[in-house]
């Protein structure tokens, strides 16, 4: 019995003479102390520049606007369970009348415990400040085109309401974003975003009920097009006189598809003979069937089955006068905020909308 409590307490002090010879940092490891561990600002990487490059002065513009938010953040975000570093990406789109397109990138790499040790993630959860994107988030800042490069029906369009548009996650409590002070704010999924515009100007503007309905006419105008190419081909008659038996089916779906385009072109080319008024209101609309009719009808932001506000690009909103890189129009991307990153990010950008409206330049 003594041998056995011997053998014990040696295997007892043989642990703990094994935890405490690790290096310092490996005993003890605790990953929800990792999180309230001090962190520090790591160097710069450099910067991403892609092709094409900007001109020197339109790059030494956006470094300018760079170091401005990346020494708001070094003053106001303290790091916290991670080491951080920031970057900026120029993003150059040829023609795009909304100036340079550059980005502020904070990387956060958090504090893990594997087997035993503090370890730095190798993936940053990154949030980021976007300078005159020609989106608001997902949402493109141009006009839809109805043809492709291709000159195919473009299936973006032909799967949506022939715009980009706000849905109901833009226009959060069910109202449209209210840019009277120069911001609009939003959740999506585990991101935040910020919109930072001049004071109740807006870089898109809606769509008319006439203009959205001509859209939709154009849409099914091209997929008739298209459709009575493929059924007025050599290989569809063909397969007509090849399976007989299938023939009437084969005719039966040929006038299912005419009818998912021919009957919503009617509609929509009654409703455009209503009076200006009406047809001058803003489109917000849905998808419903009417009249044994599946197409979209008007409704309003409030509507709970509302699917989309219909947005077109606001050119008017730029001076063009205005260096390439002079900020314009911004948004701000928090990434995962349902963690303590994010949310201290969120926090500080929070805190600084002011800031950031004071960045954009001067009409």
């Amino acid at each position: 019995m003594m041998k056995k409590l011997f053998i014990l307490f040696l295997c007892l002090y043989g642990v703990a003479a094994s935890a405490q010879d690790l290096p310092a940092g490996q005993a003890g490891c605790d990953s929800e102390q990792l999180k309230t561990v001090p962190g520090k600002w790591l160097p710069q990487p450099g910067d991403e520049v892609g092709s094409p490059r900007p001109s020197a002065a339109d790059a030494a513009g956006a470094k300018s606007v760079f170091n401005k938010i990346g020494k708001m953040f070094q003053q106001e975000y303290k790091p916290v369970g991670v080491d951080v570093y920031n970057y900026l990406t120029h993003n150059i789109t040829p023609g795009s009348p909304y100036g340079n397109w550059y980005i502020y990138t904070i990387s956060n790499f958090r504090f893990l415990c594997i087997n035993g040790k503090r370890t730095k993630n190798s993936e940053g959860v990154s949030s980021s400040v976007h300078i005159n994107p020609g989106r608001l988030s997902g949402i493109m800042l141009s006009e839809m085109p109805i043809y492709d490069e291709y000159g195919k029906v473009n299936s973006e369009t032909a799967s949506s309401c022939g715009f980009y548009s706000l849905s109901r996650k833009e226009c959060k409590n069910r109202k449209l974003p209210d840019l009277s002070n120069g911001y609009h704010s939003f959740e999506s999924g585990n991101d935040y975003y910020v919109w930072i515009t001049h004071e109740g100007k807006m870089p898109y503007r809606y769509v008319s009920r006439k203009e959205f309905l001509e859209k939709q006419v154009a849409i099914c105008e091209a997929n008739l097009k298209e459709l009575n190419k493929r059924y007025s081909s050599r290989e569809w008659k063909e397969d007509l006189e090849r399976f007989p038996e299938y023939k009437e089916k084969m005719l039966e779906g040929q006038k299912s598809s005419l009818s998912m385009y021919e009957d919503p072109l009617k509609a929509y080319r009654q409703d455009l003979q209503k009076d200006e008024a009406w047809l001058n209101e803003m489109a917000v609309v849905k998808q419903e069937t009417v009249s044994g009719v599946y197409r979209y009808v008007f409704t309003t932001v409030d509507d709970p089955y509302m699917r989309a506000v219909p947005i077109m690009p606001n050119p008017d909103y730029y001076n063009r006068k205005l260096p390439k890189s002079a900020p314009q129009f911004i948004v701000i991307n928090v990434g995962r905020t349902d963690g303590f990153i994010g949310e201290n990010i969120r926090k500080v950008v929070d805190d600084n909308i002011e800031y950031f409206k004071s960045i954009l330049a001067d009409k």
